[in-house]
């Protein structure tokens, strides 16, 4: 039987979003005595183009590549924000760095990134493994924090397994380098060939790569998808079905290898080895350089199954510490009917919401 080759509408319009300007760019990092000349590919919302839009640097989850900015644009737009958007090392088209040097090349690669784009200030959002890099440059890099309303929110934040008991990252963490070597490609493969995921929260994979697909399924209706994207049910549907494709098949996810070590504590982690004792440093940062007053968000999900109840009560008892408050505003929120996903991208009960109208009123 003949190949159906006629023009599918929906298809065209999903690939004009996805081949986007936006969501394909790329900055140098030259040189270095630690390292050769390093691509790092980036992402930017649709309306990055207005300078009077306050700018989030997001700081995404474990194989959240640049493509995770695609369901925030519609909802960016409509608060009244600028979102970016970075591939780590070794993830979509940014160079490999070891495992020792992954901290150190994102915290170079912050300021020049904002100077490539021309922005002075930021706020800073995470999700999952993404907390590390928010907390190391937070620390390193304050002067980048809006100075009259400097804000960091951590959308269900990484804890480790020491400290959550999580069974599941409790033995991962005993597993060996030679294995978790193998940790990118074994995620691909199990996600696209054995069970593709067809929910953001579509088990242990999922939630490990931390809502690094799409949800799938045509389950969007006309009015849900307008909301989401702007765009029809159909082109929604095939916006998520390539998206999928693209983010998985684009030259590398085997940054992948080197999260998991880092997340399992087989790696250098920054000034983030001890949460408790990076509050502590930080509070003293804060002290010393008498600045605006530091607002930071810590955004639960209700069912986190990568901290459980144990994760959670420690991150918040790292910020209840002694001499917190008179530094640094700290607010616990905490979403119903979400899970390690939804909490991030479920616009109705997730918090980016929440975070992107704060941040659009400068508060």
């Amino acid at each position: 039987m003949a190949a159906d080759n006629r023009p599918n509408p929906a298809v065209d319009a999903a690939i004009k979003i996805l081949a986007a300007r936006n969501l394909h760019q790329c900055l140098w990092l030259r040189p270095s005595e630690t390292h050769a000349r390093l691509r790092v590919t980036f992402s930017t919302t649709s309306n990055f183009h207005d300078a009077s839009l306050p700018v989030v640097l997001f700081c995404g989850p474990m194989f959240g590549t640049r493509y995770l900015i695609i369901p925030f644009d519609e909802l960016a737009k409509n608060s009244g924000v600028r979102m970016i958007c970075v591939d780590r090392p070794g993830f979509g088209g940014s160079t490999q760095v070891s495992l020792e040097k992954r901290m150190d090349v994102w915290l170079e690669m912050v300021p020049a990134l904002l100077q490539h784009l021309g922005i002075e200030h930021v706020s800073l959002v995470s999700h999952s493994a993404g907390t590390i890099y928010l907390l190391n440059t937070i620390y390193h890099h304050r002067q980048i924090l809006d100075p009259k309303s400097p804000y960091a929110a951590m959308v269900g934040p990484w804890v480790s397994q020491r400290h959550s008991n999580v069974t599941m990252l409790s033995a991962a963490a005993k597993l060996p380098n030679s294995v978790l070597s193998a940790w990118s490609p074994l995620v691909n493969f199990i996600n696209n060939t054995i069970t593709p995921m067809t929910s953001w929260s579509g088990g242990v994979m999922s939630s490990v790569s931390g809502a690094s697909q799409p949800e799938t399924g045509g389950s969007l209706d006309d009015s849900s998808a307008q909301e989401k994207y702007g765009v029809d049910a159909a082109t929604a549907k095939e916006l998520e079905r390539l998206w999928s494709k693209w983010s998985s098949e684009e030259q590398a996810m085997v940054g992948g290898n080197d999260e998991a070590r880092l997340l399992l504590g087989k790696g250098p982690v920054g000034v983030c080895e001890d949460y408790m004792e990076y509050v502590k440093l930080l509070v003293a940062a804060e002290q010393a350089q008498h600045l605006s007053r530091l607002e930071v968000q810590l955004c639960f999900a209700e069912d986190d199954m990568m901290i459980g109840k144990t994760g959670k009560d420690y991150f918040e008892q790292c910020w209840k510490q002694e001499a917190v408050h008179d530094a640094i505003g700290v607010e616990t929120r905490d979403f119903r009917g979400t899970n390690h996903e939804t909490v991030l991208v479920d616009t109705q009960r997730g918090a980016m919401k929440m975070i992107f109208d704060r941040i659009a009123a400068g508060e």
